[in-house]
């Protein structure tokens, strides 16, 4: 049937109003909203990796001040440097991954975690230089290898080790802060080290075609982690709460627009879009708090025991170390953890 052409142009006019105010309201959720009170001042360390993206999009998109957050941002080479911050006062909350929490863990009961805002099985590796004989794993059988002390990638050098038939007693194991691995396998002062991006990237650029790069998907679960001060919580409980609904909006967006996502967080790490849309594919970024996260700190710090990375020789009970009501207050679906 044809419709006289009065009654097209009415319906084409109306599809574009209808777009239009889609448009109009997508536009509106990403504008900051105004906040009328007097906003909590929160001091964030944020690691310098892609599992703490929904930290840096919260950030960028400014949904921690739409919150009511007045947030100042340090930035850390890694997690672990993150925490050490946050026990020093720098900063109230820190991003960091299972393992230094595991670490800090024996030493004090101060702090607790919020929410788990990423994860991954396939993040660490170990770059070698092909010059040193190092051409599949078990080559690396009396090398020289580096990593960071009591980190993730220290856990997972340990279990690739163990993987490919070898232990830390087969290899001349030294510790590095992450800044100084690129420049000690560029200039050939260690053979190998056990790291993440961006530093994987940064020394593949150095020695080009000299570098080799082990991966081992599934072999380890990294999962990383918001952490606060206790005495934080206590005292700003609301702020808590605000800074989780920040974290979720950013959860909403990374999952919406994960081009724009990918954008900010390389802008923000320093490195491509390329390399970060890499890495973006192997990782899992979302707010939760899982019964998993409990089993990996006891498996992890029965290892720190085993090995006498610890002088202690109790596993923590690590129910101790979760405050889960404030993303029960607002996303108690993603607790799943039993008490």
């Amino acid at each position: 049937m044809n419709l006289p052409k009065i009654i097209k142009i009415t319906i084409l006019f109306a599809v574009i109003v209808c777009i239009a105010g889609v448009i109009w309201v997508v536009q509106k959720q990403l504008q900051p909203r105004k906040f009328s009170g007097i906003k909590e001042a929160v001091r964030i360390g944020i690691a310098r990796e892609s599992l703490a993206a929904l930290a840096i999009i919260a950030e960028d998109q400014k949904f921690f001040l739409q919150e009511g957050l007045d947030t100042t941002i340090k930035h850390y080479d890694s997690g672990k440097l993150a925490l050490t911050g946050m026990t020093a006062s720098e900063v109230n909350l820190a991003t960091v991954a299972d393992t230094p929490i595991v670490f800090s863990s024996f030493e004090r009961e101060d702090f607790s975690i919020i929410a788990t805002i990423g994860s991954s099985d396939n993040e660490p590796r170990i770059i070698a230089r092909k010059d040193k004989g190092i051409q599949k794993p078990g080559d690396l059988r009396g090398k020289r290898i580096a990593t960071q002390k009591g980190s993730a990638v220290h856990f997972f050098l340990h279990r690739f080790l163990i993987k490919n038939g070898l232990s830390e007693k087969n290899v001349v194991l030294s510790f590095k802060n992450p800044d100084e691995l690129v420049s000690a396998l560029a200039n050939g002062d260690i053979d190998a080290f056990s790291m993440r991006e961006p530093y994987i990237s940064k020394t593949k650029k150095l020695i080009g075609d000299n570098a080799i790069v082990f991966s081992e998907p599934r072999l380890y679960l990294k999962t990383f982690n918001l952490i606060a001060l206790k005495s934080f919580i206590t005292d700003k409980p609301q702020a808590v709460n605000g800074i989780l609904r920040a974290l979720i909006r950013a959860e909403e967006f990374a999952r919406k627009y994960p081009d724009q996502a990918i954008k900010i967080v390389s802008n923000t790490l320093g490195v491509s879009e390329s390399e970060t849309a890499d890495v973006w594919a192997e990782i899992n970024i979302g707010v939760s708090l899982n019964q998993s996260l409990l089993l990996s700190f006891e498996d992890e710090a029965r290892w720190a025991i085993r090995n006498k990375l610890t002088h202690k020789t109790k596993v923590p009970n690590y129910l101790n170390f979760i405050y889960p009501d404030g993303l029960e207050a607002v996303k108690p679906e993603a607790v799943t953890i039993i008490r």
